[in-house]
């Protein structure tokens, strides 16, 4: 018969009882047989003693029937029966539930200390064990329902601190990916031997950690970790100091390419903290404070990007007002109105450059500023009197031909156009380089209003003078070669 249709059979008699049933139906015996079955299935009587579980389930079927064939007595006599059999089974089942639960709990516990829960979830960790703990002092004070209550307590806690230990795997195990990037970036990089030995140590350290989270052992695997990360930070920190003053070093440089760029008219206190700074800098690396030297030079950084802006901007307004003399001065000059088109594209360039100034943009300012200033140049020495008509060439003092470098947007002059000109030929544009070499230090880079020299080109030696002197050098015909070329 089915608990249920056992209570409803109670319920059912209790009630006949009342309304006057035949027989006195033995009630208190029946429910407490049930109650006290119940409490037997409870502890797992079903598994550690099913003999008597089963023989009080029997009695109690029994006295069932004995209240329907109206035996009262006889109905009672199982009923007690009943609940005697599985009260022995409770005292055979209890104390082995008891010790199971507890041994669930533990293993649990156990397998939330491996994955570290002590760190990841402290409190839940130590709610755990005091069940744990609670539960082995109730048993041993042969407390076992309340031990009994308590171990399921434990099981369900430990159970759940395990659960959140396994949750943070996945952190640790990103944790440990950067760790091992770390590893990879420092191998990169020129270490002593001491230092490669660290890191070698490290990363077997690492790979083992590895291998400890795929098993779930979570606490080793941190420990391994922790050591590992204590030696890529010695060797990082030593890296990092030395990188350190290799910053101080450079930023230093940059401190004195500005001073030559007139850094110290414009952001002369700028410069001024900027030294202060790199000096504390390398004063707390001499601290072995190389966090904090760090910090200082990263705000030495940001002290000389401003300086550099500062300057700039005064660089591009002293421009500005410079090309608007010139621009002023051409107007000027031109009185007949010969180069107003490019005198207005000149001013269109420097009202451009000041909305670039306007707009923050310093150093684009300045190079549409310099562009107007060669347009500027260019119409000065156009109008310059003495230029020859076709080949743009002069006589100086010494009778040497000049050739002076004029702007012209769409086709500028370069040595090879200029030996094109005077010479109708471009591939003599050498000639000029190595005569002019004072002026010019790249012949890929000359400048409107340059005043270059233009040697004549040397003269060919006739055949009988080429004959004697294959003789004298031993047939050596390398100038007849080029001769030939620069002819073609």
């Amino acid at each position: 018969m089915s608990a249920r249709k056992l209570v409803l059979l109670l319920a059912v008699c209790s009630t006949i009882s009342f309304i006057s049933c035949d027989i006195e139906v033995p009630i208190k015996e029946m429910v407490t047989a049930r109650t006290t079955i119940e409490k037997a299935r409870q502890v797992l009587a079903d598994t550690y003693d099913p003999e008597n579980l089963n023989k009080a389930v029997e009695e109690l079927n029994k006295s069932h029937g004995f209240v329907v064939n109206k035996k009262a007595a006889d109905a009672k006599t199982s009923a007690i029966k009943a609940a005697d059999y599985a009260e022995a089974a409770i005292q055979i089942s209890l104390p082995k539930a008891v010790d199971a639960n507890l041994e669930e709990a533990k293993t649990l516990y156990q397998e939330a200390d491996r994955l570290n829960a002590e760190k990841f979830a402290s409190d839940q960790f130590a709610a755990a064990e005091a069940a744990i703990t609670e539960t082995e002092t109730l048993k041993n004070d042969h407390n076992l329902w309340d031990a009994f209550a308590k171990s399921k307590e434990a099981v369900t806690a430990s159970g759940q601190v395990k659960e959140a230990a396994l949750a943070r795997l996945p952190e640790l195990t990103e944790e440990l990916s950067a760790m091992k990037k770390d590893v990879g970036e420092l191998k990169s990089l020129k270490l002593s031997d001491q230092q490669k030995q660290q890191i070698d140590e490290a990363a077997s350290k690492l790979d083992r950690a590895g291998e400890l989270l795929g098993q779930n052992n979570a606490k080793e695997a941190a420990s391994l970790m922790i050591e590992a990360g204590v030696s890529i930070n010695t060797v990082k920190m030593a890296v990092q100091k030395v990188s350190a003053r290799d910053k101080i070093a450079a930023l230093r440089k940059e401190v004195e390419m500005l001073k030559k760029e007139r850094g110290s008219a414009y952001a002369g206190e700028d410069i001024a903290a900027i030294t202060a700074t790199l000096n504390e800098a390398e004063s707390l690396l001499d601290q072995e404070k190389t966090e904090e030297a760090l910090k200082k030079i990263s705000e030495a950084e940001q002290q000389l990007a401003s300086a550099k802006e500062k300057t700039t901007r005064g660089l591009a307004l002293e421009k500005a007002k410079s090309v608007e003399k010139m621009l002023e001065e051409a107007r000027k000059k031109d009185t007949k109105n010969m180069f107003k088109t490019e005198i207005d594209n000149a001013d269109t360039m420097i009202g451009d450059g000041k909305n670039l100034i306007e707009s923050g943009s310093y150093t684009e300012s300045i190079a549409k500023f310099e562009e107007a200033e060669a347009l500027l140049n260019s119409i000065g020495i156009a109008s310059e009197k003495d230029r020859l008509g076709a080949d743009d060439s002069t006589i100086n003092r010494e009778g040497k031909k000049i050739y002076k470098v004029i702007y012209d947007k769409k086709k500028r002059d370069c040595l090879w156009r200029i030996a094109g000109k005077v010479y109708k030929n471009e591939r003599l544009w050498p000639l000029i380089y190595v005569a002019n070499k004072e002026q010019i230090k790249d012949p890929d880079l000359i400048f409107p209003g340059q005043r270059f020299v233009i040697p004549e080109i040397p003269e060919k030696k006739d055949k009988s003078e080429k004959k004697e002197s294959d003789k004298d050098t031993g047939g050596d015909t390398t100038d007849t070669k080029t001769d030939t070329m620069d002819e073609k």
